[in-house]
């Protein structure tokens, strides 16, 4: 099967069904294992992955640093269509988060993908220090006969030149990951806060949290899972490079008219 890139981009992608929103604080004696993710409705029912079928993702949103202890932290579920390259988005969480961080979380944010019992590693998505924002998030989702067996994020140093491309994943106890450790990608490529707030400015929703998921392994009826191979880092680097730059100088551009057209406003009002 043939991806093309443009369809990857701006096709519509598909949701079974956002489920409520659960806010969770946790217990001191939480661990990692605690951090499940299925169906509060059907646990059992939707417990297999079968291709076509609706499944469970998570993504849990909490502070910088050591999850390991008492941390209050957000989980948004989702079900997907399982082997379908999909994604969720959270309307307005950059501007929520970012103001949240700058007042309770000194550090910033991390993120993590769940599905079933299995977890990814921890993410940054808002580093208040360095003022920078990693939205570019796509979680590769691997199972073995039905069974999630685990999560890998993909590479997310497409999207930007390699120089610009930051160290991005975090154990549970806020210790960094190497790629040696981790046998996946750990580096991201980021936006300046200033940048995302010219996104809000304009209008986009470029630097909300938007979690991308694909599929691989077998599912329960032992059907291949195919949608790994339409994830960003299987198409050419510039490419994406110019999607992302694309939605900056439209940014600019939306952000100049806005400003031509209060300033024309204001000048036919003087008149």
């Amino acid at each position: 099967m043939v991806f093309r890139l443009s369809s990857c981009l701006t096709r519509p992608l598909r949701l079974a069904g956002l489920l409520p929103l659960i806010f969770f604080q946790s217990a001191a004696e939480d661990t990692v294992s605690s951090f499940d993710c299925l169906d509060p409705r059907d646990r059992v029912g939707t417990y297999s992955v079968r291709r076509g079928e609706t499944t469970t993702v998570c993504l849990y949103v909490g502070p910088a640093g050591n999850w390991n202890s008492n941390v209050s932290y957000k989980r948004f579920s989702v079900n997907l269509v399982a082997d379908e390259f999909s994604s969720y988005q959270i309307p307005g969480s950059f501007s929520a988060l970012a103001t949240a961080s700058d007042e309770n979380n000194p550090s910033g944010s991390h993120i993590f993908a769940a599905s079933q019992e299995s977890l990814s590693f921890l993410r940054r998505y808002i580093d208040v220090p360095l003022q920078r924002v990693y939205p570019f998030l796509t979680a590769i989702i691997d199972v073995d006969k039905g069974d999630v067996v685990g999560i890998t994020w993909d590479d997310a140093c497409v999207f930007c030149e390699m120089s610009e491309c930051q160290m991005n994943t975090y154990n549970f106890d806020g210790s960094v990951v190497t790629a040696e450790q981790a046998k996946q990608p750990v580096e991201g490529c980021y936006l300046t806060r200033e940048q995302c707030l010219g996104f809000v400015a304009s209008g986009s929703t470029q630097c909300d949290l938007k979690l991308y998921v694909v599929w691989t392994g077998t599912d329960a009826d032992g059907n291949a899972l195919l949608s790994s191979d339409s994830r960003f880092s299987m198409f050419p680097r510039n490419r994406i490079e110019e999607s992302v730059t694309g939605a900056y100088d439209k940014m600019l551009e939306d952000l100049k008219n806005m400003k031509d057209t209060i300033t024309d406003t204001v000048t036919g009002q003087r008149g």
